[in-house]
């Protein structure tokens, strides 16, 4: 049953992807065009608090052919949580935009790892933006987000 389960899921969100417009997503209320160089993947969350949670995600290349990633998951689990147990310094800003939080999560762990983790949430779904994305990947999220 839960094979079927993520095939499912994996059906509802995934759009085909056209080469002049990239991968279009429609998952938040808003839909969303993301660069033609992401690849989608349906997998398990793999969170300390919430283990079996469903999650879409989408493995995408920067300019510098380093990777990042964009996880949408059900807004059903403390993201924060998972990076708060002590052994990282973390630091969250949370604002509201639109019909949206961001949550920006700034995180260092005790060897002096940095990374920053963004979280785009309504009431039902969230979109997580994690690794070496850059400024315009953020901005070009933000700027399609209308309701």
């Amino acid at each position: 049953m839960r094979t079927l389960s993520i095939i499912l899921l994996f059906i509802f969100f995934q759009s085909t992807a056209m080469a002049e417009k990239g991968v279009v997503v429609n998952i938040l209320p808003d839909k969303l065009t993301l660069s033609i160089d992401c690849e989608a993947q349906v997998k398990l969350q793999r969170l300390k608090t919430e283990p079996k949670k469903f999650s879409v995600g989408y493995s995408c290349k920067n300019s510098t052919n380093g990777s990042y990633y964009m996880d949408f998951r059900l807004n059903d689990m403390d993201i924060v949580a998972d990076f708060d147990d002590g052994s990282a310094k973390v630091d969250v800003n949370k604002t509201k935009f639109k019909s949206y939080t961001l949550y920006e999560l700034f995180i260092e762990s005790k060897n002096g790892e940095k990374f920053k983790f963004v979280s785009y949430c309504t009431e039902d779904v969230c979109l997580d933006l994690v690794g070496n994305y850059e400024k315009e990947v953020k901005d070009s999220i933000t700027s399609q987000l209308r309701r």
